[in-house]
């Protein structure tokens, strides 16, 4: 079989992978049904579950390969399996295949990923333990949910009753666990991943697997084959004796019949109250023979005369009638044949006077009794003396002829003459009652019905449930035919339910035993196959670690950054690393006709050559020691050269392995950190210095702005316009120096890192405000507008408040200081998701170039902006920048020249805010 394509790549385009997906899931829902198909021919009606069903094997094992997008596919193959097993049967019900397939799919859904949550993304199915997990996953958790949907389908079509379920669920459950431990392997031998595991076990798995399937298939058929013949013995001998039994009850309206013959011909011109008496024994019989009775034949203009006898024996009301029942019509061709005496007579005096001759049905029946002078029965009809019910009943005649005559063929006188009929003697059953009463403790698991064979019968059915006309042929029955009065009439005794259930019922007990022998074996076989699969993947392992091990080391001593050589006793290479041969200048050739003490400077061979005895003595286990080599052109080259001694088997020197290492880029190194030491004194001192100047330059600074104050505010002595101009330059200059000297100080600071910060729950909105207060002077000087926008959401965040309040001052100051006169700033503020505050300043200013970009955060450096008129000591963003970072925050620049910029950075929200 060849292997099924995978759709797990996601980098697979959509037209092509949806009609690989389509493909796959018609060639799994083919699979799943031709399975289900061929295991439901172990099935036996009428029952509908296999003991053996692959085919969930097979689904739980595309879903552990594929995934949820196969259900369909199962779902589909569940729906075939269902309407070709329903369309066998002659059932079908739209809910039937629809459960069973959906309970399919959630079945092998639920019991993949049960085995790849307990076993793994890809069950290997190797270790005890992993196998039991997969086991209990699939065949004794998910596996509950077909038979659950498949069962509860069955009994909402009726299919099975009530008392079905319990033993249809467990055969149900038992066929798919089996399935499972015989399917769900060979389905993974043949595209389980991965796929060099499972491949390989398809002769030591898949085929004893599917030979074993085979065998269970044969044993079960062959039990299930027993099976249905002790069941079809069982059924066999009930039926017929239910068949006897209601054959010999519908003897008695003939038995009844006869007797009732025999009393007319002894005694003619019976009265009504011998009458009764002679048939009152049989009236307490019950209802098995409904009446008895006679039906003499009246020619029209004897009616009245008949009238009048019948009133004197006693039927005060007594007049000949038709019958007006729908579909009765009167004979007027005929003579009358009212009945004139009937027993028991309470129940059926609504037939005394009636003229039978008006009853269709009955009418052929009485036309062969007299003609033939044997019992006739009619079909069936509802009697005369059944008022407001619908009962069906069925009338036997015999005719009784003058003097007495009676036999087998038409009778005649000795002249050869008919004799003349006197009327007829009848019998009247109800079929229903009658059978009903003949099997008052049927078993169950039996039914029966009368059928009416007769050729042109209207009403074939005589007593029984309906469906008797149309069995299904599945249906186990037997059937006796027999002439009734000259009437075809069928028994049909049948089982509704199929064949009955016995004592001792073998299937179970060798489905159990199949289960637990086809898991042993299933067991067996994957813990064999999964120990050689496991020893030989650790022989693998082992001989690719070796493998890796030996390239690694290869690798490490060809591209390692020091050089590595291997010498014999006498010093002479042996191998040598690429490393080795570049930090001399030689090829390795070259090298290795050389020894050691060749390219070694003369000043160091004699330590070499003193050291290396002492190796060779045992002396000392290594040494470490700097020297140089001569190389290619003479260049002489420092190295630090450790030297180790190996030796053999036996414990005898017969190697030497060298480990050089360049040291002449540490030198230097540890030269550039001593210059970079020096470099880092000469700064704390340049802060120290900066520090302790800012504090002694504030101090007469403060005085001088102090006094100058004073000078403004003096009214005793006022100065002069042109001297308060001076006062004015001189306060602009102390105030501008001062805030020099403060960013000098705060940098100086930053750098020693003595600043530190205390974040808080702020609000934004009296920041901002004093912020604006600290440039408006500024701003009105520069005719620049500034627009706020702080949206709500935005007031509380955490930071610093003084810390914060000079970076927002910074960026406006700047904003407006590098703006042209007129021009506009921006301060905004915007949410970042729930966690962050944006605050951002823009303005119309000339921008930056990528150039000045790159240096904007450097100390010092205004960006070619020192010889304009704008004053500043190019420390307030380098100042700014690391006040965010002390914040926990980062100041962001978006700008291009001629198009303002934009400054931004984040601040965290306030926690009691979010």
């Amino acid at each position: 079989m060849t292997e099924a394509p995978s759709l797990e790549t996601p980098a697979r385009p959509r037209d092509a992978t949806q009609p690989r997906l389509a493909l796959l899931n018609a060639v799994i829902a083919l699979a799943y049904a031709v399975l289900g198909v061929l295991a439901l021919k172990l099935v036996l009606p009428p029952d509908y579950v296999s003991p053996i069903y692959p085919a969930a094997g097979l689904a739980v094992a595309a879903v552990v390969r594929w995934g949820r997008r196969v259900l369909p596919g199962i779902v589909l193959g569940g729906v075939l399996v269902s309407l070709a097993i329903s369309h066998d049967r002659g059932h079908f019900s739209w809910i039937q295949p629809v459960l069973v397939g959906l309970g399919g799919a959630a079945q092998a859904g639920l019991g993949a990923w049960l085995a790849r949550r307990w076993t793994g993304e890809h069950p290997p199915l190797t270790a005890p333990g992993e196998l039991m997990r997969f086991l209990i996953a699939v065949a004794g958790i998910a596996c509950l949910i077909s038979p659950t949907f498949g069962v509860a389908a069955l009994w909402m079509s009726d299919v099975i009753t009530p008392a079905q379920i319990g033993a249809h669920w467990l055969a149900w459950w038992i066929g798919d666990a089996i399935g499972v431990l015989i399917g769900a392997p060979v389905a993974l031998t043949l595209f389980g991943l991965p796929r060099t595991h499972w491949a390989s076990r398809r002769l030591s798995v898949a085929l004893p697997l599917v030979v074993a399937c085979g065998l269970l298939f044969g044993a079960s058929w062959y039990v299930a084959q027993n099976e249905e013949s002790r069941r079809r013995h069982a059924f066999d001998l009930e039926a017929l004796n239910a068949l006897d039994a209601l054959a010999d009850s519908l003897t008695a309206p003939l038995a009844a019949l006869e007797a009732n013959h025999s009393l007319l011909l002894v005694a003619p011109g019976i009265g009504r109250v011998d009458f009764e008496r002679a048939h009152e024994e049989r009236a307490r019989a019950g209802g098995g023979v409904y009446a008895v009775g006679w039906a003499a034949l009246v020619p029209p203009d004897q009616v009245e005369a008949f009238e009048r006898a019948a009133r004197a024996d006693g039927y005060v009301d007594f007049h000949v009638h038709e019958r007006q029942r729908p579909g009765d019509a009167p004979d007027a061709a005929a003579d009358a044949l009212p009945v004139r005496l009937i027993a028991p007579f309470p129940r059926n005096r609504a037939a005394v006077g009636v003229n039978i001759r008006s009853i269709p049905q009955a009418r052929a029946a009485q036309d062969r009794a007299i003609a033939t002078g044997q019992p006739a029965a009619s079909e069936t009809f509802v009697l005369s003396q059944d008022v407001g019910v619908n009962v069906l009943g069925v009338v036997v005649y015999r005719a009784i002829y003058a003097e007495g005559a009676s036999s087998s063929a038409a009778p005649r006188d000795v002249d050869g003459t008919r004799r003349r009929p006197l009327g007829l003697a009848f019998a009247t059953l109800r079929p229903e009652t009658l059978l009903r009463d003949a099997l008052p403790d049927r078993p169950r698991h039996l039914d029966y019905c009368l059928l009416d064979a007769t050729p042109g019968t209207a009403h074939r059915l005589l007593a029984g449930d309906p469906r008797c006309l149309n069995l299904p042929a599945t249906l186990p029955r037997r059937e006796r035919d027999m002439d009734f009065a000259g009437r075809s009439w069928q028994l049909v005794v049948y089982g509704p339910g199929g064949l009955p259930a016995l004592d001792g019922n073998s299937t179970l007990p060798f489905a159990l035993s199949g289960l637990a022998g086809t898991a042993l074996l299933g067991l067996l076989l994957l813990i064999v196959t999964g120990s050689t699969a496991r020893v030989a993947r650790l022989v693998d392992e082992a001989i690719h670690r070796l493998r890796e091990s030996e390239e690694r080391f290869r690798s490490i001593i060809e591209h390692a950054p020091v050089g590595i050589v291997f010498t014999d006793i006498n010093a002479r290479p042996q191998e040598l690393n690429p490393y080795f041969c570049q930090l001399l200048g030689m090829d390795a050739e070259l090298l290795k006709r050389r020894s050691i003490m060749a390219i070694t400077h003369r000043d160091d061979r004699a330590e070499d050559s003193r050291l290396g005895m002492a190796l060779i003595r045992g002396e000392l286990d290594r040494y470490s020691r700097v020297k140089r080599y001569i190389g290619a052109e003479g260049r002489v080259i420092t190295v630090r050269c450790t030297v180790s001694l190996l030796r053999d088997a036996q414990g005898q020197p017969y190697r030497l392995l060298g480990i050089v290492e360049d040291i002449g880029e540490e030198l230097r190194l540890t030269a550039l950190e001593r210059a970079h030491e020096a470099e880092l004194a000469a700064n704390r001192a340049k802060n120290e210095f900066l520090s302790r100047m800012s504090h002694e330059l504030r101090t007469p600074l403060n005085a001088m702005l102090g006094f100058a104050q004073l000078l403004e505010v003096d009214h005793e002595s006022a100065l002069n316009p042109r001297q308060r101009g001076w006062l004015t330059q001189i306060q602009q200059s102390g105030w501008h120096l001062l805030q020099m000297i403060d960013d000098t100080l705060d940098l100086s600071r930053l750098d020693a890192s003595q600043l530190r910060v205390q974040i808080d729950d702020l609000d934004l909105v009296p920041i901002a405000t004093d912020s604006l207060a600290m440039v408006e002077s500024q701003r009105q000087r520069r005719r620049v507008t500034v627009d706020i926008d702080l949206p709500p959401g935005t007031h509380a965040l955490r930071a610093d408040a003084t810390r914060l309040k000079q970076v927002l001052t910074n960026l406006l100051s700047n904003a407006i200081k590098y703006n042209h006169e007129g021009g506009q700033v921006w301060l905004r503020a915007r949410r970042v998701g729930d966690t962050a505050i944006e605050l951002s300043v823009s303005d119309t200013g000339p921008g930056l170039t990528e150039a000045q970009r790159a240096q904007l955060f450097q100390p010092f450096n205004r960006l070619g902006r020192e010889v304009g008129g704008i004053e500043g000591t190019g420390i307030g963003l380098v100042i700014t920048q690391r006040l965010l970072g002390l914040m926990g925050s980062r100041l962001e620049v978006s700008s291009s020249a001629g198009n303002g910029a934009t400054f931004s950075f984040e601040l965290p929200i306030s926690q009691s805010r979010q």
